[in-house]
């Protein structure tokens, strides 16, 4: 077996577990929150991350799969995601993620500190709950951003 077979064939063995992770993490949701519904926690969050583990899974099987069976399709995929180009500007935009996400958490701390001494306003229910989800999705958007701009400049 080539290396670009090991590879894919690596990527749909992840795909696998990811899915059979996902599967279990949403039954098991699904069979806590029955048995234990008097409980004031939600445990539809462990279903919903077994939804979300459950699709990476699906969305590599489906990839990786065709791969699998067509040379052309397992060569395409080899250069798009091996390219030492494609990797670099993933990097760089992971590398500017990860500084907006260490801006924004330390913001959040700096502000509960300043909070606690009563100088700002405490960070409660939906305001804190706004933050958090900001501190996710705006480095996201700075990684996603990231790489297509570095796509277009080089």
């Amino acid at each position: 077996m080539d290396n670009r077979k090991k590879w894919i064939t690596d990527k749909i063995r992840l795909g696998g577990v990811l899915l059979a992770a996902g599967i279990l993490l949403g039954a098991a949701g699904f069979i806590l929150g029955r048995i234990y519904f008097n409980l004031p926690y939600n445990f539809g969050i462990i279903s919903g991350l077994g939804i979300f583990l459950a699709g990476l899974g699906i969305n590599n099987l489906l990839v990786y799969r065709k791969a699998l069976t067509s040379e052309q399709v397992a060569m395409q995929l080899t250069v798009t995601e091996r390219d030492e180009r494609t990797v670099f500007i993933r990097s760089r935009a992971g590398n500017r993620a990860y500084w907006v996400s260490a801006a924004l958490v330390y913001a959040g701390l700096m502000w509960e500190s300043f909070a606690a001494n009563g100088n700002l306003p405490a960070l409660r229910g939906n305001t804190l709950w706004y933050f958090l989800a900001a501190a996710v999705l705006i480095p996201f958007g700075v990684y996603a951003a990231s790489i297509v701009v570095d796509q277009h400049r080089s």
